[in-house]
């Protein structure tokens, strides 16, 4: 827009709706999960994230167009920005400012911005698009798959527990600074929910079972005891083992995870309007971890990590994060990317608190 026309104020207003101190990506932000009290001095030690001057900003701007413009290009591009100087532009970097300062310390100016433009807001499939993957490196010895499978779901169990109760160590960079834990409760328990134009997060305040699709069937196991405990290895085992057999032609569900965004929350909103499917979809949105007990064997590195990727979607649910257990024992990880960045990754389920599991591509 013209700086300093009707339009440029209305860009001033859109901004600062943009900017607002909510969280609207969590759908149910009242009853989202937070962090142990434990974790309050180490929060209150993480330095937010700060907002550059806007001279400087757009100093930044103008040495990241110049390549890629003729010296005819950068010359209007250059009177632009200086314009927007004069103009515009101290009036948006108050409203950042001033949106800033009214957010949480554990937040930041950047934070609905990017929910909306790099995550939540594109209708790309998530596969692929947006959720990475991890292999894991093998166990010591040979594991049959389900054992394998109970083994890690109880590691899961183990570090969602510990962060509940404040006894997972307090992340900190090299050299000794704190790292920001604010995502950590939303890594387990959470789901993306689409909805058209945009999805939401939806995070269980206390999830503990694990959401377990076999052959395109799901299946409910619980990981905490009634105290709420981590159940051992051993019980997980057991209760896998008791899994019935998969139907030959099962709905397949999760391969609409799959699918372009709004068409998928179309057809979601059509599965929900049963009152059976809504509490199935809600019983895998509020699981602590997906569990896809796939029956291919990968017979190569590659084939693992390109199978991990974008597998056979009749058995995954790319909404979540979710732990893929092949027939030969081999596993990975996949996870839907907007609770948590991948540079999180050190602090996930599977390192340190499962020291074996050290991902060995994406």
């Amino acid at each position: 827009s013209e700086p300093g026309s009707e339009e440029g104020t209305g860009m001033l207003q859109r901004a600062a709706a943009a900017a607002a101190p909510k969280r609207w990506w969590l759908a149910n932000s009242g009853s989202a999960p937070l962090l142990a009290p434990a974790y309050a001095a180490h929060q209150r030690s993480v330095p937010r994230l700060p907002i550059p001057p806007l001279g400087e900003t757009l100093e930044r701007y103008l040495r990241a167009a110049q390549p890629l413009q003729t010296l005819e290009e950068h010359a209007i591009t250059r009177a632009a920005v200086a314009q927007f100087f004069d103009t515009d532009g101290p009036g948006l970097q108050r409203l950042l400012e001033e949106a800033d300062a009214a957010l949480p310390h554990d937040s930041s100016y950047l934070e609905s911005l990017w929910y909306r433009l790099a995550y939540l807001g594109p209708r790309s499939p998530v596969p692929i698009h947006a959720n990475p993957c991890f292999t894991l490196a093998p166990p010591s010895r040979h594991t049959p798959p389900l054992e394998r499978a109970a083994g890690l779901l109880a590691k899961a169990a183990q570090w969602a527990h510990a962060l509940r109760t404040g006894t997972l160590t307090a992340p900190t960079a090299k050299g000794g600074s704190p790292l920001c834990m604010a995502l950590l409760p939303a890594v387990l328990g959470t789901a993306r929910i689409p909805r058209q134009g945009c999805d939401v997060l939806h995070s269980a305040s206390a999830p503990d079972a694990a959401a377990v699709c076999r052959r395109g069937e799901w299946y409910s196991v619980p990981l905490f005891d009634a105290t709420g405990a981590p159940l051992p290895p051993a019980t997980l085992l057991d209760s896998l083992k008791q899994l019935p057999p998969a139907a030959a032609h099962a709905p397949a569900v999760g391969a609409l995870t799959a699918w372009r965004r709004d068409e998928w929350a179309e057809a979601r909103a059509a599965l929900s309007s049963s009152p059976q499917n809504e509490s199935s979809l809600k019983a895998i949105d509020e699981a602590l971890l997906v569990l896809s007990l796939d029956d291919s064997a990968p017979a190569s590195p590659t084939e693992l990590a390109r199978t991990s990727l974008c597998g056979d979607a009749t058995a995954r649910w790319y909404d979540k994060l979710q732990l893929l257990v092949f027939a030969d024992g081999q596993a990975a990880i996949n996870f839907e990317h907007a609770p948590q960045d991948r540079d999180l990754s050190p602090y996930l389920p599977i390192s340190p608190h499962v020291s074996q599991l050290r991902a060995r591509a994406a």
